[in-house]
């Protein structure tokens, strides 16, 4: 089979959707060597493993962006026998069997997630047209997902499927020694509101006081950027105590989860849910949301809230941080736990979906 995987989201490696293409497509290099794959990127700057059966393609057009982009990329490789696209899009004209990883249906739950109605979005609308009528087949990411999408969107059963996602155990392992410096609890999140990071602060805001002294509140990601985040840190004292450190490179997240006393994961809804399974693989206990996909990812290896309720996350802060053998119990669940998501099982799950596509 010659299969053609557009790989837009490569420049967006910080988030979850631009990590599963990176992680999706080389773990199928491994995996699979009787396909033919053309990998079309946008830029040079994703350097990954040289594969005889693997072809590396930059294709970029200077005045415009993913829209014009996914409808014109494919379009220049001939025919296919199967295009993937491993984010929630579609194309106009295929060649050959469509498939789209569709990461959570988030946006059809939360009206603040709508796309804004835009020039690009009328155009591409007119020219995909019913965009469920050139979907062949849907992957997803959790169980939870597939149910999401079965109730919302006109899909049969047999055209979803999970593949849930993997951790590189390489990257995301322990650390050999901890530092000596004060002890944090650690979020990473995204601008999006439900993330739900506000709840945290307050939940930490609300520590005992002999307990919060002794520990900072250290934020990454896009969340950092939003006003009323920073508002709330001020309004409830905590500045002081609170580091809003911004994107943090894969190496830096990397040390922040191994450092970190807890990884708190407070979201509101989650197609997966990925950052919960890096901070387990780096042996930090956890803290979760009981809502979505998050008890399936995390099992029996986090202490899981209600994301509704700040007292529900106090409660858990006060049993982990208080408790060393909490903490350590969390830890041996969460590494056993991470050890059960591998990557290359996941690409051999996106291959069946192939082989079965073109039969």
């Amino acid at each position: 089979m010659k299969i053609v995987i557009a790989a837009w989201h490569l420049k967006n490696a910080t988030v979850g959707i631009g990590r599963y293409a990176r992680e999706l497509i080389e773990a199928l290099g491994r995996v699979d060597q009787a396909n033919h794959y053309e990998i079309l990127i946008p830029h040079a700057e994703h350097p990954f493993t040289a594969r005889l059966n693997m072809r590396y393609r930059v294709i970029r057009f200077p005045l415009f962006r993913r829209r014009f982009w996914e409808q014109v990329a494919p379009l220049l490789v001939g025919p296919y026998d199967v295009l993937h696209f491993p984010y929630d899009s579609c194309v106009a004209w295929k060649r050959g069997k469509f498939v789209a990883t569709i990461h959570d249906v988030k946006p059809l739950l939360f009206p603040v997630l709508h796309a804004r109605t835009n020039l690009n979005s009328r155009i591409e609308q007119w020219l995909v047209g019913d965009r469920w009528e050139k979907v062949d087949h849907v992957i997803t990411i959790s169980e939870h997902s597939r149910r999401d999408l079965l109730a919302h969107v006109p899909l049969r059963p047999e055209q979803v499927t999970v593949t849930s996602l993997g951790l590189d155990a390489e990257r995301f392992r322990p650390a050999e020694h901890r530092d000596e410096g004060k002890p944090y609890v650690f979020c990473v999140a995204g601008a999006d509101p439900t993330k739900n990071v506000g709840l945290l602060i307050d939940a930490f805001a609300k520590l005992p006081e002999t307990l919060r002294n002794r520990f900072d509140l250290l934020l990454a990601g896009d969340v950092c950027k939003r006003p009323d985040i920073r508002t709330a840190v001020e309004q409830h004292g905590i500045g002081a105590s609170t580091k809003l450190v911004g994107v943090v490179s894969d190496r830096e997240l990397v040390a922040y989860y191994q450092q970190a006393t807890v990884f708190v994961f407070p979201s509101l809804y989650e197609g997966f849910g990925l950052p919960v399974l890096e901070a387990m693989g780096c042996g930090c206990p956890v803290i979760c949301s009981n809502a979505s996909s998050l008890p399936e990812v995390a099992g029996d290896a986090a202490e899981l809230i209600d994301p509704h309720r700040a007292e529900s996350l106090t409660d858990a802060l006060v049993k982990v941080l208080g408790s060393s053998d909490v903490q350590a119990t969390l830890r041996a669940r969460g590494m056993a736990r991470a050890k059960e998501f591998v990557w290359d099982r996941t690409a051999r799950q996106t291959v069946a979906v192939y082989e079965r596509l073109i039969g």
